[in-house]
């Protein structure tokens, strides 16, 4: 077991040393650094040597800010991949009742109640989120697929909702033809339609924040969590 000294050292050598920010990155590889530190002062070496020797092992300060930033891509890999599958859940999963809820909610206050105008300047800047958020999943699906072309399951357990893309996707386009295409052929849709579809459109949008909402708890609980049970 190292001491007071030996750890404050190792805590030096990994934030400030080696430039390294990312507190559940630390902790792990402090964990790494303790066992095999301490293995090789079992062994008969000094600990400034032993520090050297497992820094070295890593692949010295470009080996750990390398780790590091893997490590943040994988983390937000699996938030990304948390989120979708809370979609999933709200499209096709336990929470659609919620789902259906809030649709004839959202109906109810814009046909009825008049605040269209309203929820729709609160969700402005969320259709463009979500838009964003929809077409890079599409995007990513296509490239999972081209790279993967002979492992067509790798490519279909990318996570996302194909029912709420592919709902979000037409209900956006119909009412961008009715904007901008189908006045040329003096056609339209009702007030009521569009309606609808705004409604649907909204509570796509909610459910997506929703799950980010929903992942970000996860992710607080779980680090949470983990700090409980290092700690001491």
């Amino acid at each position: 077991m190292l001491t007071p000294a030996q750890l404050s050292i190792l805590d030096n050598h990994l934030r400030k040393e080696n430039w390294l920010l990312n507190e559940d990155l630390i902790a792990e590889l402090t964990d790494h650094y303790i066992q095999g530190i301490s293995e090789r002062l079992d062994q008969g070496m000094e600990f400034s040597v032993a520090l050297h020797d497992i820094h070295t092992g890593f692949g010295g300060r470009k080996g750990l800010l390398k780790m590091e930033e893997e490590y943040q891509t994988q983390k937000a890999r699996r938030v990304y991949a948390m989120e979708w599958n809370l979609v999933h859940s709200f499209m096709q999963g336990s929470h659609w009742p919620l789902s259906v809820c809030l649709f004839i909610s959202l109906y109810i206050v814009n046909a009825f109640i008049g605040q269209e105008e309203t929820i729709k300047s609160g969700l402005g800047v969320g259709f463009f989120y979500v838009s964003l958020s929809v077409l890079l999943n599409v995007i990513l699906s296509g490239v999972f697929f081209y790279r993967n072309r002979r492992e067509v399951n790798y490519a279909v357990r990318l996570p996302s909702s194909p029912v709420y893309i592919i709902a979000y996707g037409l209900s956006m386009t119909l009412l961008a033809m009715n904007k901008y295409l189908f006045p040329k052929f003096d056609l339209g849709l009702s007030h009521q339609i569009i309606t609808v579809l705004e409604s649907f459109l909204e509570t796509l949008c909610l459910i997506y924040y929703a799950a980010i909402i929903l992942s970000i708890k996860n992710v607080l609980i779980n680090n949470r969590s983990n700090r409980l049970q290092k700690a001491p």
